[in-house]
């Protein structure tokens, strides 16, 4: 940031108009010109000092134009620049456009240099008004708007921060850092819906192992989450590569073996070992007789199946397509799982039927039908789980 800052602000010194200008042209006299133009070789030499005792004799002169301002102030804020004084670079940069001889095009390059500059020295407060002054005047880059976040966010004014963030993001890619900062502002303030926002279009854009790990805990840890989705949020990070340790996958497993899924059970543990996480260490052995418990019981219940099916299909409510269906999908049998859940859901009677569409939509993405899992999954409100869910799968499916 030094370096392209002092880059930046020498420039201005370089493409000055000359002090002694050409017939028509604005002109200095020569008593202002003169050393203003020595000033401007030993800019470019870097001899800092120099150029500042030249411009210092400029300045000596009484009665000076705009323009003879100008040129001083403007050279005077490449010097200081080039010198590392860039808080005296920001008083020549003021003292320039407040001579209002610069062409409002380039009063607002001036101006955001002056917001660079103020960012760099630290001065957060005066980078934001800046910035202001940027937009105010009729600015359109984004990097002002960009430092005027960083800017709050850096001075705890995380509210501030994170509506400019926004902003920003509406008009502009995805960046990577504006959504970590997005995050984190959201973070402090305890808005625990804007973190979890900003952490789905983090993984949607930028998906890291990390982000997604962030992103499934917050969404256990926001209230209302519903224990019975537990399950549905394991199945979640196993899809998404979100589980980290081996303890959460075989917690996971029991899970699925507890609530009558070993086809889950199976899958996760699977998953775990293609990993690299289970199958060694002083757990192997546990976690493979819960992989030879998992197998024994998924093929007892792959052969009932189509009986569960008869069953489910006679009965006078949805519960047990919905279960049948949910089973089938933990097979990957995604034909099935959809007429089954379709059947619980034409029923109804369901304790949750938000539920069996979250499965469904699931099964429609799983089976290549993703306009209809779109279709399911969209529509799915409340704040138990089951919307923060459909989300996340349907930002798995677009990947």
């Amino acid at each position: 940031m030094a370096r392209r800052v002092w880059m930046m602000v020498v420039a201005l010194g370089l493409l000055l108009r000359p002090a002694l200008a050409a017939e028509n042209q604005p002109a200095a006299r020569a008593e202002i010109g003169k050393p203003v133009q020595q000033a401007q070789a030993l800019i470019r030499q870097r001899k800092y000092a120099e150029a500042l005792q030249e411009l210092k004799r400029a300045d000596a002169v009484g009665n000076k134009s705009p323009y003879e301002t100008y040129v001083i102030e403007e050279s005077r804020a490449a010097a200081m620049a080039g010198a590392a004084d860039y808080p005296g670079a920001i008083k020549a940069l003021e003292a320039v456009l407040a001579t209002h001889f610069l062409p409002p095009a380039d009063a607002l390059k001036r101006l955001e240099t002056i917001v660079r500059l103020d960012y760099q020295i630290k001065d957060y407060p005066k980078t934001v008004d800046a910035a202001a002054r940027y937009y105010k005047d009729g600015g359109a880059d984004p990097e002002p708007r960009q430092l005027m976040a960083q800017s709050y966010y850096l001075d705890k004014d995380y509210a501030d921060a994170a509506k400019t963030l926004r902003d920003l993001l509406a008009k502009g890619p995805p960046d990577e850092t504006l959504l970590l900062t997005l995050a984190n502002s959201e973070l402090q303030l305890k808005d625990e819906a804007g973190y979890v926002d900003a952490l789905e279009r983090l993984v949607e854009a930028h998906p890291k192992r990390d982000y997604w790990v962030d992103l499934c805990r917050a969404v256990a840890q926001k209230p209302g989450f519903a224990p019975r989705l537990t399950l549905d949020l394991d199945r979640i990070e196993v899809a998404a590569g979100a589980m980290t340790a081996s303890d959460q996958y075989v917690e996971a497993a029991e899970l699925a073996l507890e609530d009558g899924f070993p086809g889950d059970a199976a899958t996760f543990l699977a998953k775990g070992n293609e990993a690299g996480i289970l199958g060694t260490g002083a757990g192997a052995d546990r976690q493979k007789r819960l992989a030879g418990m998992a197998k024994t019981q998924s093929d007892t219940d792959q052969k009932g199946l189509a009986q569960q099916q008869k069953e489910a299909q006679g009965a006078k409510t949805g519960i047990a397509e919905e279960k049948l269906g949910e089973a089938y999908l933990s097979y990957g049998r995604y034909p099935e799982a959809i007429a089954a859940l379709e059947g619980s859901l034409a029923k109804g009677g369901l304790d949750h039927p938000d539920d069996a569409r979250l499965h469904l939509g699931i099964a429609y993405l799983r089976g290549g039908q993703s306009q209809k899992a779109q279709a399911t999954l969209d529509p799915i409100k409340g704040t138990d789980g089951d919307a923060d869910l459909a989300r996340l799968w349907l930002i798995t499916g677009n990947k």
